[in-house]
């Protein structure tokens, strides 16, 4: 099965001036034109530190974008709404595993992504054997989660990150963010696996057309299933990695991650359809809305204007995107 639907940015499938005008192109036009805006609103907004300032910020937003990346393209309409859910207790039970303990960090690496996991699975059983629409599960699936969240804390989460991963969380090294740099590394990784792995093809051909993935003699079902669990460590490690920048831990954290991961999707052009789209895609997207935030703390504006924001720009995006399809 070949994978004729991963998106390149430059190669023998597409030209210099195509590229120029893919999407992929125009969401790095929409993130220079954010930040000249930034700083004319802001004088200093597109100073070093404050640029690192705002890629750290879009790590956390860009590793729960990775798991919703992976749902959205393996298609049958998936989209995972627990993710932000998963990325909660993902912070919670990181600090209960580390105790601010480095000897504990490859306990809480081991654990915190296999809860999420567990989680990630039921929703894939669910959605792929019992037929319960992905928005459904995945929103009682958050529901779920958060009430486990409670019921392990109590309402008071305990402990706090290490030395260590504080480090990894706020350290520098040449005035680039530690953070920044795993992120590149998680962007390499993924890139290399959707677009070179046998899994990536598979990922693309069961997203673009399901039938012909299971007539290939795919299990469509069951790589379904694993794709949300996938997506479920990643959330529940997006926690982990979170805690590394707060130092303790706080009830619902990830609550402001699960709209914004899909609206980077949409943002980087990845089809919510499945099948096409790139992982690059997400996180100019995931850059893209950071900036965007910013901008707006920088006008001080309240929580809610910055949530109606949010709200209107993927209802924005999902139009123009819905009218793509019914033109195509």
């Amino acid at each position: 099965m070949n994978n004729n639907n991963s998106p390149v940015l430059i190669s023998d499938k597409i030209t210099p001036k195509e590229f120029l005008f893919s999407k992929l192109a125009i969401s790095f036009y929409a993130i220079i034109l954010l930040f000249v805006l930034g700083e004319v609103i802001l004088p200093g907004f597109i100073s070093f530190s404050h640029v690192m300032s705002v890629f750290r910020l879009s790590v956390f937003l860009g590793i729960v974008a990775l798991g919703q990346t992976l749902v959205v393209l393996s298609g049958n309409e998936g989209i995972d709404l627990s993710v932000g859910s998963i990325l909660s207790i993902g912070v919670v039970l990181s600090a209960f595993f580390l105790n601010g303990q480095n000897i504990n960090i490859p306990k809480a690496l081991l654990f915190t992504p296999t809860v999420g996991l567990a989680f990630g699975l039921i929703s894939g059983l669910a959605i792929s054997y019992i037929d319960i629409p992905p928005i459904i599960m995945t929103l009682a699936m958050a529901s779920v989660v958060e009430g486990t969240s409670l019921i392990i804390t109590k309402g008071f989460p305990t402990g706090n990150a290490p030395p260590l991963l504080e480090t990894i969380g706020n350290g520098k090294i040449f005035n680039i963010p530690y953070l920044i740099l795993l992120w590149i590394l998680l962007i390499i990784i993924a890139s290399f696996i959707l677009k070179k792995t046998k899994w990536g093809n598979l990922l693309y051909g069961v997203g673009s057309n399901s039938l012909t993935a299971e007539l290939s003699g795919v299990r469509v079902k069951r790589f379904r299933v694993f794709v949300y669990g996938i997506c479920g460590a990643i959330a529940a490690l997006a926690g982990l990695f979170l805690l590394s920048y707060t130092g303790t831990p706080y009830l619902n954290l990830g609550a402001t991650y699960t709209m914004p991961s899909i609206a980077s999707l949409a943002i980087g052009g990845i089809s919510l359809a499945g099948g096409n789209g790139n992982y690059i895609g997400a996180v100019t997207g995931c850059i893209i809305l950071t900036t965007l935030n910013s901008i707006l703390v920088a006008l001080r504006t309240t929580e809610a204007v910055r949530q109606i924001t949010l709200g209107l720009l993927l209802l924005i995006l999902v139009i123009v995107y819905t009218g793509r399809r019914k033109r195509w």
